[in-house]
């Protein structure tokens, strides 16, 4: 200034201090302090929070203590965001001891903290000391100081960190019960570090936890665990996401997690491809997951029998039996082999259609791959065949039940004496010896 301008006040320099700090520029932000003071200009609260914060800032921790020592020998109270500011400091920096002198030191100065001075909670939940965290907590809540969202899930994640879930919970409850909604965001931001550090088992809990207090979680919740489950290679788990989603009736929000894993470039397993097909079949989206299994085999994308047999049946229920025979002849082409779940969703419509021709080949082509029927599958084409009182073709079904020692069902019992008892009595000793010599009981005097 002009030696015949004004002296500048103790305004000019605070605005001077200020726009060096802001700017990086401490050190000349301290001369221009210590000249101000030389001058005779008192510095005022004003004045040392500028320069605090300058030295906060730049991570100038002895200079910042020094000032704040000095600004208390200078006679000026330090209120609460000077000490806030201190305290922020030395929390970023994981200085968690020195911010509780501070801490202490603000209440020997005659200052409650206040809710912004609690940032030790977060320094002491990142530096691990989660109990000592609660501590502060609960003293906080003593001295009338209602806790913010912030405090909650710094302390929530804190105790999910170090698996005490029992205490995460009842902070959650605390804070709903404090009219606090707790966000999907947050918990997501949990379950990605814990997945990130491979304690997916961990974040399995968090993700629970978000369900226990209601909360839904949402698509990158899903996607962050399922992805977690994958690196380590629990792909059941990961299916297991996927169908509760699907149980849960909440179509779109799988379809929609799906399709991000996909265009993430995430190498998915054809177990979860399986899940998501039969979800939107069960879901009643047949031509959805026609579309998806048809892009699924143009990228030449390993498929299994399973994906078949998912695709197959629902076309049987749906009524498209012609495309179901017709990809059922397709597994071939693909390099697979049916198994004895294809063949008896195959099975139970043909004799559902009354396709007994084609039953009987079906069987032979199931004793040519070393894939035989099973009791229920040749009870129920007997039962077929007896409501058609075709008893010669029902006779050579029951002897394959009996050479395998599969049981004859009740129903498949009651339809066969349901069928001799109308039999006229030219015909019915006939019938009786075209069956297995085990019934031939029935050749009764007094019923010839």
């Amino acid at each position: 200034m002009s030696r015949d301008g004004p002296e500048p006040n103790v305004v000019t320099y605070n605005l001077l201090i200020d726009y060096l700090c802001k700017n990086g520029r401490c050190e000349e932000a301290r001369k221009i302090f210590y000249s101000m003071v030389q001058k005779g200009e008192k510095p005022d609260a004003t004045t040392y929070r500028i320069l605090l914060h300058g030295y906060a800032t730049k991570g100038a921790f002895v200079d910042m203590q020094n000032l704040l020592d000095l600004m208390i020998a200078d006679g000026i109270a330090p209120a609460h965001h000077v000490f806030n500011i201190i305290i922020f400091a030395y929390v970023k920096c994981q200085m968690v001891d020195q911010a509780m002198l501070i801490f202490r030191n603000m209440r020997q100065q005659g200052l409650k903290p206040n809710v912004v001075s609690y940032a030790t909670i977060d320094g002491l939940c990142k530096a691990g000391r989660v109990d000592d965290a609660m501590s502060q907590f609960q003293q906080m809540v003593s001295e009338g100081l209602t806790p913010n969202n912030v405090v909650f899930n710094t302390l929530i994640h804190g105790f999910c960190t170090i698996g005490k879930w029992n205490k995460a919970e009842e902070l959650a409850f605390e804070m709903l019960n404090r009219g606090i909604n707790p966000n999907a965001v947050y918990f997501n931001t949990i379950i990605h570090n814990l997945c990130q550090e491979g304690r997916v088992m961990e974040a399995q809990h968090t993700f629970d936890l978000m369900v226990h207090i209601g909360l839904t979680p949402d698509v990158i919740s899903y996607n962050t665990l399922i992805d977690g489950y994958c690196l380590d290679g629990k792909i059941t788990e990961a299916m297991e996401l996927f169908t509760g989603l699907f149980q849960a009736g909440r179509t779109a929000a799988a379809k929609e997690l799906y399709m991000s894993l996909v265009d993430s470039g995430m190498q998915l397993q054809v177990e979860i491809h399986n899940i998501v097909l039969g979800g939107l079949c069960h879901n009643g989206c047949l031509e959805e997951a026609l579309r998806m299994f048809q892009g699924l085999l143009s990228k030449n994308i390993q498929l299994n029998i399973a994906t078949f047999n998912t695709m197959i049946d629902d076309l049987f229920k749906s009524g498209r039996k012609k495309e179901a025979m017709d990809l059922f002849a397709a597994i071939s082409a693909n390099g697979l082999v049916p198994n004895f779940a294809m063949y008896k969703i195959v099975m139970v419509n043909h004799i559902k259609e009354r396709l007994l021709e084609e039953s009987d080949n079906l069987i032979l082509a199931m004793e040519k791959s070393g894939c035989a029927p099973d009791s229920s599958m040749l009870n129920a084409i007997v039962r077929r065949l007896l409501l058609r009182g075709d008893m010669s073709r029902a006779a050579a079904y029951l002897s394959k039940i009996d050479e395998n020692n599969f049981p004859l069902e009740a129903s498949t019992a009651s339809e066969l004496m349901e069928l001799i008892s109308i039999t006229s009595k030219g015909d019915y000793q006939e019938h009786i010896k075209s069956l297995p010599e085990k019934y031939h009981f029935l050749l009764k005097p007094n019923n010839m």
